[in-house]
């Protein structure tokens, strides 16, 4: 008896001494995960895949998330190996940086359908805003293949089992991401946090340049790491082409709604967003700017039950773009005149950071300033992502508590109308690949 009371009493211990000891994380990367539409021109199973990314704050233990939630069969990954990149826009790595990732100790893993994977965490050591290639050795995959189209980062496959090869060839690249959708650092002092940039394309980095990591999240992430007040501060691009705010689900379509519980909610120690949305919406989805502004409120009242700070930019000016329309302006400064005078107490955002002032034209700001746009009076090229990014004003990330969230009592109810009555669905429900309307940008 004494030996039973004994044993429970150690079991007891030994649970409290994990509890204490319990590891604590913060997202360095991610990117949002949809139904990614083409496959490469060669087929995954059984060969390598190479991708590569950049983080944004440093680590030396990380975990990896996978993740297969379109896909209707189990998802093999037969070998996934980590290195840093030996240099951007090429399929090579620094061979003694190579390290294996593992899944409760073992080299392969299966996702199963509609699944995602979190990796064991290794050791690895990462530095400020490194480039790192994730190499997968794939086993069996599903014909509906999980990942992001706008990757504006070249990955690479070689035959077989390549996970170590120093360099992959060129024979095979492509534009986009599969499978990888997230790295996460410990932390275990507790001293770093992230911001998610949630939107379209504009986020997602359209008029950027590929391989160059010219986004303006990217550049925002460089900014942030300039300065050592706000160092520690991560920087997590949720950004999809041709996504709307408002309205139902979708595995091509992910809405920013939506996709929420997936791409804010699980998050790893998310303390602010910066959202830019709103274009596809009016362009594209014909809604209102009652509808519109309602959805904002439905996010911001979403994170503020998190916790989340949440900033907020006007929809950027569009004049110049051939979808532009009176009826669409209107609803557009409707909206924006919402974003820029309604404050937090009354559920607007936390503060403004005035995107589209930093991209008008200075002598009409209705129109993207042409040289700081793509050509197609929407998107900004490489130099309107370096101007919106090198805007953000870092004092709106320093020394920030709990107590700068307004609380759920605070906020204004999301009235529900007949005008308001479109359903807003939750991404755990989408399990279907379907077509959507056109949008500005499906990648």
């Amino acid at each position: 008896m004494k030996f039973f009371l004994i044993s429970a009493l150690c079991l007891i211990l030994i649970n409290a001494v994990f509890a204490s000891d319990e590891v604590s994380y913060t997202g360095t990367w991610a990117a949002s995960q949809y139904w990614n539409g083409e496959l490469p021109d060669i087929d995954l199973q059984g060969n390598s895949l190479r991708q590569i990314v950049r983080v944004s704050i440093p680590g030396e233990q990380l975990r990896f998330h996978f993740s297969n939630i379109y896909g209707s069969e189990e998802l093999e990954l037969q070998s996934v190996h980590v290195a840093k990149s030996a240099g951007q826009g090429t399929g090579s790595i620094i061979v003694d940086t190579d390290t294996e990732i593992t899944f409760n100790g073992q080299s392969s893993v299966s996702i199963p359908a509609y699944g995602d994977i979190i990796s064991d965490t290794i050791p690895f050591s990462l530095s400020t805003l490194d480039e790192v290639a994730i190499t997968i050795n794939y086993g069996k995959i599903p014909a509906e293949f999980t990942g992001h189209a706008g990757a504006r980062t070249n990955s690479f496959i070689e035959l077989g089992n390549a996970v170590s090869k120093e360099t992959f060839s060129d024979a095979h690249k492509f534009v986009r991401w599969y499978t990888i959708s997230a790295i996460d650092v410990v932390d275990n002092e507790k001293k770093t946090e992230a911001v998610i940039c949630y939107g379209d394309s504009i986020t997602d980095g359209r008029g950027s340049t590929n391989d160059k990591q010219n986004r303006w999240p990217d550049i925002f992430s460089e900014k942030l790491q300039s300065n050592p007040a706000t160092q520690h501060i991560a920087v997590l691009n949720h950004g999809i082409g041709g996504s709307s705010l408002h309205g139902p689900n979708s595995a091509k379509w992910p809405t920013g709604l939506g996709r929420y519980q997936k791409d804010v909610a699980e998050q790893v120690n998310v303390k602010y967003m910066i959202v830019l949305y709103g274009v596809n919406d009016i362009v594209y989805s014909g809604k209102t700017a009652p509808i519109l502004i309602e959805a904002f409120q439905e996010l911001i009242k979403r994170n503020h039950e998190r916790g989340i700070i949440t900033y907020g930019s006007p929809i950027l000016p569009f004049k110049s773009n051939d979808n532009w329309t009176e009826e669409f302006n209107e609803i557009k400064e409707a909206v924006n005149e919402w974003i820029l005078n309604t404050p937090a107490s009354e559920g607007g955002f936390d503060a403004i950071i005035d995107f589209a002032s930093v991209v008008a034209d200075p002598n009409d700001p209705m129109v993207f300033n042409a040289d700081l746009c793509d050509g197609d009076g929407l998107h900004p090229n490489y130099l309107g992502h370096a101007a919106i990014g090198n805007s953000v004003d870092l004092e709106l990330f320093i020394n920030h508590d709990d107590n700068d969230v307004v609380s759920d009592e605070e906020n204004v109810d999301i009235n529900s109308d007949e005008e308001n009555a479109e359903v807003i669905v939750d991404d755990s429900e989408v399990t279907e690949v379907s077509d959507n309307e056109d949008s500005a940008d499906n990648e």
